[in-house]
Order: C-alpha cells, then structure tokens, then sequence
C-alpha cells in the first residue's frame, strides 16, 4: 500500500528525498527547543494538511497511522501530571490527594503534540519518497559510498521475498502435520523453525548479492555513471520556500502572542 503513495505524482512525490529529509531534520530540532503547545499544534494541522493536499494520502488511513502515536503522546501528560519536576501553582482539580495543576498539563500537552509532529513529518518522508529515489539522492548528492546505497536498496528489495519465503515454510510445516502452536512453549519452538531456513536463505542472497555488486563494480572505487539522475527541480524551490515561510510565521506567531 506504501508503493501506491510513494509512487503517485503529486507535489511531494516530486521533491528532492535529500530535501525532504534535510527539512524533516530542521522541523525535529526546531521543536526541541519549543515549550509552549500551540506552535506545536500549528506546525501538527499544518503537516497533516500537507499531506493530504500535496501528498495525495487520504485523511483517513493518515488519523488511522497517527493514532498509535496519540496514545503514546497522552502518556507525556499523565507523566506531568502525576510526576512533576516542579507542582504548578494554577490547581485545576485534585486527583484524591493529588492536585493536578496548569502549569504541568500544559508542559504534558506541549510534549505530546511535540511527539506527534515528529511522527508526522517522519510519515510525510515515509509515505512520499521511493526508497530507490532516496538512495541514489544520498549517493548522488550527499556522496553517500555506492556500496552502501546500494547494499540497502538491495535489502529493501529482500524483505517481499522473505515474506514469501516465511509463508512457503508456513505452508510446508502444515503439510507434514504441524499445526498451529499451543502455548507459549510451543510458539518458541516454532519461531525457531521457521528462523532457521530464514536465516540460511538470507545468507545464501547475501552473498550472491555481495558476489554480483563486488564483479560489476560496485565496490566505491570508480566514478560512476547513472541511469537514473535525481535533479534538483521547481518542486525543491518551492518545497524550500514554503519550510522557510513555516519557520518565519512560526516565529512571528511567536513573538507577537508571547507563546
């Protein structure tokens, strides 16, 4: 279902994947140094619209991913609340003998939201790069060795293969009558027979795969041309801009309201 997005042709679809990822970096340690949860909040409604406008991911399957990590992000204001470095002074209500005050709500909510816009900007990267573009945009722009680019892109490509491999051993095992495990014991017994041809198999691909790179050059020691040439476009400008008018309303929001 991840292919159908990455390889659409909307606008995200066409930015640089080194972009996007620089960006997705930028966002990450702006937000470590916010406190307050409404730019928090802001930059949360701004990246899922984002998505869904320029991303083409329907609003839908994105709450449905982003709802794990909600629930992750109410454990920070729980942890506030009932474990505070400092007790507010604003009391809203007590909890039994536990008085549970603003100042910490806040600082909760704020460290939620943060979480989620991590989460966010990291599906936003996810569900619009092509793992085969993103690779050869590190190689090709941030001179990442080729062996090791395309090592990766090599695994990537093994993981359908494993799990139609781990099926094939799933339905070998039922044909010599052995059925679906009983017990905790049991499920350990059959991790480790379906780990072990798995294992075997990927080390036999692992070697082929090492064999084939190593004997049509791919060992970082030649210049190299490419089939595919990943440009810098219109898109990344323009993807550019609209991160740099983000910080700056951000900041100006900011100032202006005190948050």
């Amino acid at each position: 279902m991840l292919e159908q997005y990455q390889m659409s042709s909307h606008f995200l679809q066409q930015v640089n994947p080194t972009m996007k990822l620089v960006s997705m970096l930028l966002i990450i340690f702006y937000m470590i140094t916010v406190f307050d949860p409404y730019t928090p909040l802001i930059l949360l409604v701004l990246t899922v619209c984002v998505i869904r406008l320029f991303g083409g991911v329907p609003l839908k399957f994105l709450l449905l991913i982003l709802l794990p990590f909600s629930l992750f992000s109410i454990s920070f204001i729980w942890i506030n609340v009932v474990f505070p470095d400092t007790r507010g002074t604003t009391i809203l209500f007590s909890i039994g003998s536990m008085p549970v005050a603003l100042e910490n709500v806040l600082i909760g909510v704020s460290l939620g939201l943060r979480s989620l816009v991590f989460a966010s900007w990291s599906l936003l990267f996810v569900l619009t790069t092509d793992p085969t573009r993103f690779m050869l945009s590190l190689i090709q722009h941030c001179k990442l060795p080729p062996r090791f680019g395309y090592g990766m892109m090599a695994a990537y490509r093994f993981i359908p293969l494993f799990k139609q491999e781990l099926n094939q051993v799933r339905a070998a095992h039922k044909i010599r009558g052995l059925g679906e495990p009983r017990g905790i014991k049991e499920r350990f017994i059959e991790i480790k027979r379906y780990s072990i041809p798995l294992l075997a198999s990927a080390i036999r691909k692992a070697e082929r795969v090492a064999i084939a790179m190593e004997s049509k050059g791919f060992d970082g020691n030649r210049n190299r041309t490419y089939y595919h040439v990943i440009h810098w476009s219109k898109a990344d400008l323009t993807f550019g801009m609209g991160i740099l008018f983000v910080f700056a309303s951000l900041y100006l929001i900011r100032v202006n309201f005190s948050l």
